[in-house]
């Protein structure tokens, strides 16, 4: 039995909730917080857990949001408010001004945001790893982590689990999965490859981890700069400071907090590419007797060949003009 924690869309009340699988989760939760319709789960950084594999990774306590259908969670906006509250700005005192700050230029108010925090990034506590020496950064996070790297490796998994998650879930919905046993058997093997390879590699967990020696996208002292828009080959952004949008999140729990408004950016497209070039590749591989170049949407979906940390203003979220190769959809069976 493991003990979790559970909330609504909109965050106004946490229950406690003790079950073993994630249908107990949704039945249990839903009674507690009086919600009748079938819900969805999602953590607070985002993704969702449709999986029973994936819930079983997650410790006790995680916090998991119940969502109604066609309901959203608050997120961006919300975090940098919480964000903001927690370093003290007199504006915050401004009543219903508050509302209306939070109203428009989201984005710009983000990257106005990230100036005052990289000046806090140089504060003494930045250097500081343990929890014992810096308890007021881990506020809030309900992790067992004891010590920084250690939360920031375990956040860069849960992204690329979630990756892992979403697109397992896309490819079994399909009609090529649900009604055509030769593709369903493809696409099953293909996956099941794939979640070996993330097991190895351990879900990337070096992504975030300062400690590490490599895959690290910060450098030593834990400093993470803006890979610029899918399009662009290194971010545009011009500060007063900085000529590209960076941010530490080692050195205080608002850095932390507003780090995960930073995202991957996959410049071909998961939902929009990737995820349809991999049930064609199923297909070929159906009908031409060969295999999915497994390695290929491997690299595509969870590797710095594709992916791109940006800040939220260089997120461009219109649909990205490339496409996968289908040159590179499968490989004859003597190569896997």
């Amino acid at each position: 039995m493991k003990g979790c924690k559970v909330s609504d869309a909109n965050r106004n009340r946490t229950v406690g909730v003790a079950c073993q699988t994630l249908d107990e989760l949704k039945v249990k939760g839903s009674q507690k917080l009086c919600i009748k319709k079938n819900v969805r789960v999602q953590l607070l950084d985002g993704t969702f857990v449709n999986d029973e594999d994936y819930f079983q990774t997650l410790p006790s306590q995680t916090v998991f949001l119940l969502l109604k259908p066609g309901e959203s969670a608050f997120t961006g906006a919300d975090i940098l408010y919480n964000a903001l509250q927690a370093v003290n700005l007199d504006y915050l005192r401004a009543g219903k001004e508050v509302q209306k700050f939070f109203t428009q230029n989201v984005k710009e108010k983000v990257m106005n945001l990230a100036k005052l925090l990289n000046k806090a990034s140089h504060i003494q506590n930045v250097q500081l790893s343990k929890k014992a020496d810096d308890p007021d950064w881990f506020e809030g996070t309900e992790s067992r982590s004891a010590t920084k790297e250690e939360f920031m490796a375990r956040r860069s998994q849960d992204r690329i689990r979630g990756y892992m998650y979403k697109t397992q879930d896309d490819l079994k919905k399909s009609e090529a999965y649900q009604n055509d046993q030769i593709c369903q058997k493809k696409l099953t093997e293909a996956l099941q490859e794939m979640n070996l390879r993330l097991k190895a590699n351990k879900y990337f967990r070096d992504y975030f981890d300062r400690s590490a020696v490599s895959d690290r996208l910060c450098d030593s002292a834990g400093t993470f700069q803006c890979k610029g828009r899918w399009d662009l080959p290194r971010c545009r952004y011009k500060g007063v400071v900085t000529n590209h949008h960076m941010i530490n999140p080692y050195a205080s729990r608002e850095s932390r907090i507003v780090f995960s408004t930073w995202n991957f950016d996959h410049v071909v497209e998961r939902s929009r590419s990737i995820v349809p070039a991999f049930l064609e590749a199923a297909k070929l591989a159906s009908n031409n007797n060969t295999a999915i170049n497994t390695n290929y949407f491997y690299r595509l979906l969870f590797t710095t060949d594709n992916l791109k940390l940006v800040h939220i203003v260089c997120h461009d979220k219109g649909a990205h003009n490339v496409q996968c190769d289908p040159c590179k959809f499968t490989v004859s069976k003597s190569v896997v």
